[in-house]
């Protein structure tokens, strides 16, 4: 999926229309949410006085690569690939930033 979405990103970045009707076409395009399709069938369409920027899309693959874990994440610097395999003095460690959920998730 995450190539999916990379792939319909470039497409809309690019302004292919061609490339876009494409990849609506896909089976993949069935799991898109209706304000991504809506802004990527806009954007095919679309004439030279109206530009419509894919901010639906760029969201969706953002939060798409972070639930797989293909991006840091944001909360803490990275590190270079030795400190990773090393552990490293409590004072020298990332600090990480916690959030509280309001309610507790019941466990079955």
């Amino acid at each position: 999926m995450l190539a999916y979405l990379e792939s319909l990103c470039s497409a809309l970045k690019a302004r292919d229309s061609r490339t876009i009707s494409e990849l609506l076409q896909h089976p993949l395009a069935t799991a898109l949410p209706a304000s991504v399709l809506e802004e990527a069938q806009r954007i095919a369409i679309q004439h030279g006085d109206e530009l419509v920027a894919p901010i639906h899309a760029l969201r969706l693959y953002h939060q798409t690569a972070h639930l797989l874990g293909a991006c840091t994440d944001p909360a803490s610097r990275r590190r270079p690939v030795v400190a990773a395999i090393a552990p490293l003095p409590m004072e020298q460690r990332t600090r990480q930033i916690e959030l509280e959920l309001p309610f507790r998730a019941a466990v079955a």
